[in-house]
This record gives C-alpha cells, sequence and structure tokens, in this order.
C-alpha cells in the first residue's frame, strides 16, 4: 500500500468529475431514432439488442492494451445491427457515431462541486491532471466546457498516451507528465475495473467514487482489488487527503 505525502491527483472524467445521470435517457432517445431509421416496432427489444451488442464488445476489448473508442463504438454497431438482422445498415455508422459521440459530451453533466473543489485541492499545492478513457474529440470538449484547463495541470486521453485503462502504459504516461511518483498520487474514479485496478497495480492510492443513478461503463466481472477510501461527492476529497498527510510538510 502506498504511504507518504500525497502530492498529486489524477481524475478520471466521466462518472468522475462529470455525472453519467442522464446518458441512459439520452441513449434512450438516440435508439428511438435508430428505431425510426430502420422502421423497427420493437424499440424494447432494439434497445435489447443494444445492450447485448455492447456487452460482448467489451469483453472482446476487456484486454486489449489500447483501442481507439469510435473502432470500440463501431465494433457495437456493427454487433447491434447484426443481432437485428440489418447487416446491410453499415453504411450508417458515420451517422450513428456522430451522434452518438456530440449527445454524449452534450448530456455530460459537471458536478456542482467540481470546480470548488478542484480550487480548494490546487489552493492546497497539490498537482491536479485528469486522466481519460477516451479519444480527443470527447475529452478535449469536454475540458473546454467547463474551462477545466484553468485548474487542471494537465489531461491525458487514452487516444494520447495510446493506452488505455486498466493497461500499465497508462498509468505510466500519466505519471511521467506529472513528474511525481506513484506512491505520491491518489487516482479517483468511478470504475472498480479500470480506474481502481489500474491505479492500484500503478502502485497509487485509490479513491473510489460512486454515483448511484449510474453504473461504470465496460465492467466485465474482473477480480478488482478493494479501493484505499470510497467517497460519494467531490467535496469530501480535500478532507481526505489533509487527513492522509496530517501534519507533514513537502520538504
Amino acid at each position: 500500500m502506498a504511504t507518504g505525502t500525497i502530492r498529486g491527483i489524477f481524475f478520471d472524467v466521466g462518472g468522475t468529475l462529470y455525472s453519467y445521470r442522464k446518458l441512459p435517457a439520452t441513449m434512450a432517445e438516440l435508439l428511438a431514432e435508430v428505431a425510426q431509421r430502420y422502421e423497427v416496432e420493437d424499440v424494447p427489444g432494439l434497445r435489447r439488442h443494444f445492450e447485448l451488442a455492447t456487452r460482448a464488445v467489451d469483453v472482446r476489448h476487456a484486454d486489449r492494451p489500447f483501442y481507439l473508442f469510435r473502432d470500440y463504438f463501431g465494433e457495437i454497431f456493427a454487433e447491434f445491427l447484426e443481432r437485428l438482422g440489418r447487416g446491410d445498415a453499415q453504411l450508417d455508422f458515420p451517422w450513428f457515431e456522430k451522434e452518438q459521440r456530440e449527445r454524449i459530451v452534450a448530456c455530460l453533466e459537471i458536478h456542482p462541486d467540481c470546480h470548488e473543489t478542484l480550487a480548494r485541492l490546487k489552493d492546497m499545492g497539490l498537482y491536479l491532471a485528469a486522466a481519460s478513457n477516451a479519444d480527443d474529440d470527447i475529452l478535449e470538449p469536454l475540458i473546454a466546457r467547463e474551462r477545466l484547463d484553468r485548474l487542471l495541470d494537465d489531461w491525458t486521453s487514452s487516444e494520447q498516451a495510446r493506452s488505455c485503462k486498466p493497461h500499465r502504459h497508462f498509468f505510466e504516461v500519466v505519471l511521467e507528465k506529472s513528474g511525481l511518483a506513484a506512491g505520491e498520487v491518489m487516482f479517483v474514479g468511478d470504475s472498480l475495473e479500470q480506474d481502481i485496478l489500474g491505479a492500484d497495480r500503478a502502485g497509487m492510492r485509490t479513491v473510489l467514487i460512486s454515483e448511484s443513478t449510474h453504473a461504470a461503463p465496460m465492467h466485465v466481472g474482473r477480480d478488482v482489488p478493494e479501493p484505499g477510501h470510497r467517497i460519494s461527492r467531490l467535496g469530501e476529497l480535500p478532507g481526505l487527503v489533509e487527513s492522509l498527510n496530517g501534519e507533514r510538510s513537502p520538504p
């Protein structure tokens, strides 16, 4: 277990800095448009096909060290059409990918205590970074929209790292950019199988933030370590860091 003074915090983005609360309704609306486009009357059945396709592709991607999410979404769409018996509609993927990407970015809401918490942590002298499994065209708009660049020292997408959580290389890239040792870092994320597993293997302290309204995506049943700490909101972090650092001061 990592010990010593915490000098930096790495944050996952979706489900951590941003809420997934509106994502299920957003995807339901998109799939309703798919049903209309393909003249499918059984909308609940269509949604079930999409859920099954997503689970199947998640299993195939679980151990891949790197993939682009536009390709991941493409595999889900192809699997979905095959289950739907509409392989002839594969040419619709550019439309679907654009709609899905734009709607996901639009529906994610910043947690209400995010800016205040990051500002407090920044005032404590901590290095702050975002570390996300996402392509650049998803992560960059989310950073820009809420002007998180004013509060974060850096941010890294899996596309930039050429590696996806939980694989070790992703965490090595983010650590190298920070100049910190793994034992000096706390990783905060909503996914046991990506954030907590990967950060724990890299030697970081781990904090699981739980959003009761939406489960973390891409869980396939891996064995995972118990997170070092659990929180229900970002605003708990400054007190947690103060408690763990105690009276120690950085040299």
